[in-house]
């Protein structure tokens, strides 16, 4: 009776292992797809705003401060080269207070 009962509690904690395997191989598997996410999001955010803030004569103060969030988050994922050519470039605009700056014509 006791090897029947030892058998039935190592089946028991091999299932119970095998689930907790598949659990974290999901969760793992999510978390991978959530950071591929945050990075094609981080970087679309990015490149559209830089593109805009790059046609502009001047950069009001609101719109570099969110450039600067958005440049940290891109640069945070490892997403650099491109981004960093277009955050320099945008560094060198004159910078405005806000409601004053021009867009070019």
């Amino acid at each position: 009776m006791e090897i029947i009962i030892n058998a039935f509690l190592g089946a028991i904690g091999a299932g119970i292992l095998t689930l907790l395997i598949l659990a974290i191989k999901w969760f793992w598997k999510k978390i991978k797809a959530d950071d591929l996410t945050m990075k094609a999001l981080a970087h679309d955010a990015y490149f559209r705003q830089a593109r805009e803030l790059i046609m502009m004569d001047t950069i009001e103060e609101d719109d570099l401060e969110n450039h600067n969030y958005l440049y940290s988050a891109y640069h945070s994922q490892g997403l650099n080269g491109t981004g960093d050519k277009l955050h320099a470039q945008i560094l060198q605009k004159t910078v405005v207070p806000n409601g004053t700056g021009k867009r070019q014509p």
